[in-house]
């Protein structure tokens, strides 16, 4: 009896995603632009250097796949937009994927974290930030 052979994985998702990275340090948003610009990590990423850059971001181009936000205190002056960002973000919601980032070494301080919601340190490492991405991704497809 011939052996059937294992179905092949489907690439998740099937049209690249698109990913909106919120963070202060511009060079780190091109660093991963770059990470997720190549093979089975391609990804559209756009940069922001704070909540009222996305937001902005988000009202001219459209809602993102996944918002990675650089979980730290930011001025008062982004509290609105980062409300905003957290609101289109919430698991019910079910279309926008959530990833925090934290410093190396932060993992576990801070604020307490949404459940669900993977955190990834920075420096950004193709190894983290992928399966990340793709947890999110799947979730919201779901």
């Amino acid at each position: 009896m011939p052996s059937r052979p294992a179905a092949p994985l489907k690439p998740l998702p099937s049209s690249t995603p698109r990913v909106l990275l919120v963070g202060r340090d511009l060079h780190e948003g091109e660093r991963v632009r770059r990470l997720l610009s190549y093979g089975r990590a391609a990804a559209q990423v756009a940069v922001c250097s704070s909540p009222c850059d996305a937001r902005r971001a988000v009202a001219a181009h459209g809602a993102p796949d996944v918002v990675v936000l650089e979980d730290r205190a930011w001025p008062e002056v982004d509290a609105e937009a980062l409300a905003e960002l957290r609101r289109l973000c919430r698991p019910k919601a079910r279309g926008i994927g959530l990833i925090l980032s934290r410093r190396w070494g932060e993992l576990h301080q801070g604020e307490r974290v949404p459940e669900g919601v993977p955190i990834v340190e920075r420096p950004y490492r193709l190894d983290e930030l992928m399966p990340a991405l793709q947890l999110v991704l799947l979730r919201s497809r779901s």
